[in-house]
């Protein structure tokens, strides 16, 4: 039980460090300066992810992702009220969990000015 205690908190602290350095670097660019000045979308992101989207999106795992959202719906058992962004926000379509990407750079966003970590 101690072992898997060191486990997930290894992980969710490896979690936290690839968001933050994500965040810093701000690495996934969304558009691209041509000749002329004009910008096109280089992004294939879409707007309504999937896990497996939403881990690449992230550049972290789908198993990951799963921790989190593990964690927060846990978190989120016992509170009454609560920061929109304090968790990670997602939708369940047909039984299927599905993230908004804006509302995925918001909840980003929050956890970085709030210091947040996993």
């Amino acid at each position: 039980m101690r072992q898997s205690t060191y486990l997930i908190g290894i992980v969710l602290l490896g979690l936290s460090i690839i968001i933050a350095a994500f965040i810093v670097n701000n690495t996934a660019s969304n558009t691209t300066n041509i000749d002329e000045g004009t910008e096109i979308a280089t992004s294939s992101i879409p707007d309504l992810m999937t896990i497996t989207q939403l881990a690449e999106y992230l550049q972290i795992s789908e198993q990951s992702i799963d921790i989190i959202i593990s964690h927060d719906d846990w978190q989120r058992e016992g509170l009454s009220s609560y920061d929109t962004y304090q968790f990670i926000p997602y939708l369940l379509l047909d039984n299927q969990k599905r993230f908004i990407k804006t509302e995925i750079d918001a909840w980003l966003k929050y956890r970085n000015d709030n210091r947040l970590n996993y």
